[in-house]
């Protein structure tokens, strides 16, 4: 079980969702789990348009975050899905490829810096889903959610390329799920489990907007009543949180999920009082969730 890790925290948490990062603090230290801040880390960079622009770009400012890792002698734990994807891709691209980390050691001699392939990367999904941590989470809840019915969406970039993520499956994820159950909650089935949010399709609006009404209003309809859809991506978590109010508006349908971050709800099993998380900081308040939780 690792003690200490490399914290990759990115760009978008830390800049437009501190609260998401201070659930997942509180969540580590209740854990047990260390975790060192990388100094002098850059943005991943983003696994979408910086990679369709220039391949070895992104793969060098990836290799810079893995050797400032690989330099504290520490493994790399990102709370970010697309942080998550870079710097795996990275990783696994230069492992693979030895003459193309000879060519981006050479860029990155440069300045001062050399990868030679050490650094793991983890999402906290992969860590925490793990059976020793597993087991140690259970064992430290303290508020089972045994009265929430979750939807989990698992996103693009968690799982998928499999080849190079290769910790769940591609088409039947379930390790989010099982962190969930591990706390007492259920986990609900639905058809657009596996849908994209649609945050990246940003030159056509109405892609997006669709692929997020297509999955609330399916949420909206089971009958085993959805009390939150939980995500681990804060761009998933922006894109459903946010365009839920927009596309209600639209449409006139009644859309009224909440959209909350998986280290949230591990927070809160885990004995984090309610008043110190930021749960109603999002356009759809977790108003009967709360209620559940209180009750």
């Amino acid at each position: 079980m690792k003690k200490e890790l490399g914290f990759f925290i990115g760009c978008t948490i830390p800049l437009k969702l501190p609260h998401l990062e201070k659930a997942f603090r509180d969540v580590a230290n209740i854990l047990g789990l260390k975790l060192r801040e990388m100094e002098g880390v850059s943005c991943c960079p983003e696994p979408v348009s910086l990679q369709s622009l220039n391949m070895d770009t992104w793969v060098t400012l990836g290799a810079r975050n893995l050797a400032i890792a690989e330099k504290m002698g520490v493994d790399i734990l990102t709370i970010c899905s697309g942080c998550y994807e870079t710097l795996k891709t990275v990783s696994v691209l230069l492992k693979e490829d030895k003459e193309y980390l000879k060519k981006i050691n050479t860029i990155l001699n440069k300045i001062n810096y050399k990868y030679t392939g050490k650094t793991k990367v983890y999402h906290f999904v992969e860590l925490f889903s793990e059976p020793e941590w597993l087991e140690k989470i259970k064992s430290l809840v303290v508020k089972p959610l045994d009265d929430l019915n979750l939807a989990v969406h698992y996103g693009c970039h968690l799982v998928r390329p499999s080849k190079i993520m290769q910790f769940d499956h591609p088409e039947k994820p379930e390790k989010i799920d099982v962190i969930l159950q591990a706390l007492g909650a259920k986990t609900l089935d639905f058809a657009n489990k596996l849908e994209c949010c649609g945050y990246c399709a940003r030159l056509q609006e109405e892609i997006g907007e669709k692929l997020v009404e297509d999955k609330m209003t399916e949420l909206c309809e089971l009958e085993e009543g959805v009390d939150g859809l939980i995500a681990v991506c804060p761009a998933c978590v922006t894109q459903y949180d946010r365009k839920e109010k927009i596309i209600a508006r639209k449409s006139g349908k009644e859309l009224d999920i909440p959209v909350l971050y998986l280290a949230e709800m591990m927070a809160v099993a885990l004995g984090v009082e309610l008043e110190d998380l930021s749960l109603k900081n999002r356009s759809v308040k977790p108003d009967k969730l709360i209620e559940k939780l209180t009750s």
